[in-house]
């Protein structure tokens, strides 16, 4: 895979014009954006090397889009489509993307108001994948749903329904495939499920993020006194019931936010000041095989210090940790630490006069990201890490 990766990336440095070679010999690729669109936000890349996100498209629309960095679709932006409707919202579109091609996000139905989760496959296209409305009055006027991210299998997608778009009643929700024969042979539908919320049930604002092969699944919400919790949910027998837990913070900072998770349940995410004025990543890791009970470290910023602000936002199963923080400049870039050096942090990309990000890493060490400054909004990049 890694030979395979070398070889094609030289079509990608034709095809993008890509930049140079960074500190600690990291190679860095400028994907640019959707031809014709002005900026590009990659939010996923898998371990084929399939980069998802959104951006605007020629019409002003923002659209999902993804673009691959591997074989002779190399550098060629591609456009999901839509449920039916059309926005320009920034936040409308973000998604993520699983091993088997499987696509997740969430676009507007048609009337271009009410947003609802998706799953795209090359077969299905785009699927409207539902709400908690569909269960029943229990959750009538649930009309909202968005998909925020999937497990590498794509057999769970991580999201949450609510009665507006991103409402403060939003609650987490996952939802599981499952196959109906036709006469035109199987097809896979997918059932929602709103997930426990244990002792939090008077909490608003639930997200539930990403998810691993071995079930378990992130997210956040924020209680009555306004700390942001981080929450676990760890798969129990049966497949389609998991048990919630408190993912643990440190002394000085009660708010928190995971963003990610791999396939050993490791986690990865923001730990903040009760109001977010200061936020650094951070670490989870499993004290036991299970994945009850969890240890959490603050990483280091590029400043050498807690300077200003970072954000964890994605790691591998290599424990490669993905996403940005503050210089001694007060320079925000894309930043890179591992699970083998928790002390290190190491700068991706300085972009003179702006500003840099990494989302997510595979498990080849390719991160995706953007950056952006005074003449370009927002543009998609990649990094090969190793």
């Amino acid at each position: 895979m890694r030979k395979l990766f070398s070889m094609v990336f030289g079509v990608v440095l034709l095809i993008v014009s890509a930049q140079g070679t960074w500190a600690q010999h990291v190679k860095f690729y400028d994907l640019g954006h959707y031809k014709g669109g002005t900026w590009a936000e990659p939010r996923d890349i898998n371990n084929s090397g399939v980069v998802v996100g959104f951006g605007d498209i020629p019409s002003g629309y923002t659209r999902p889009i993804g673009v691959s960095v591997l074989g002779p679709q190399a550098g060629k932006w591609f456009d999901l489509g839509t449920l039916g409707g059309d926005r320009t919202d920034s936040e409308v579109m973000c998604m993520a993307v699983a091993d088997t091609g499987m696509i997740v996000g969430h676009s507007a139905i048609a009337g271009n108001e009410i947003v609802h989760a998706f799953a795209y496959t090359a077969k299905s296209g785009m699927v409207d994948i539902g709400t908690l409305a569909d269960l029943g009055p229990r959750y009538s006027g649930y009309s909202f749903s968005l998909a925020y991210g999937t497990n590498k299998a794509g057999s769970l997608i991580a999201g949450w329904s609510s009665s507006t778009f991103m409402g403060p009643d939003s609650l987490p929700v996952v939802w599981t495939p499952q196959v109906v024969w036709t006469s035109g042979g199987p097809i896979t539908t997918w059932k929602i499920h709103a997930l426990d919320m244990g002792d939090f049930a008077s909490a608003t604002g639930w997200i539930a993020m990403f998810a691993n092969d071995s079930g378990q699944i992130i997210g956040t919400a924020t209680t009555a006194d306004g700390v942001q919790i981080a929450v676990l949910w760890n798969p129990l027998p049966g497949g389609d019931r998991w048990k919630i837990m408190q993912l643990p913070i440190p002394a000085d900072y009660p708010s928190a936010e995971p963003l990610d998770i791999n396939n050993k349940g490791e986690i990865v995410g923001d730990v903040a000041a009760q109001d977010w004025g200061a936020y650094f990543p951070a670490l989870w890791k499993p004290l036991e095989h299970a994945g009850k009970a969890y240890s959490v470290t603050v990483l280091p910023t590029l400043a050498g210090v807690l300077q200003g602000a970072g954000d964890g936002e994605g790691i591998n199963d290599a424990g490669d940790i993905v996403g940005a923080s503050y210089d001694a400049d007060w320079n925000y870039f894309a930043t890179r630490w591992s699970t083998k050096d928790l002390n290190s942090a190491r700068l991706l990309l300085s972009v003179p006069g702006g500003w840099s990000w990494a989302t997510k890493v595979n498990n080849d060490g390719v991160a995706t990201g953007s950056y952006g400054n005074a003449t370009v909004p927002e543009n998609t990049v990649v990094w090969k890490l190793r």
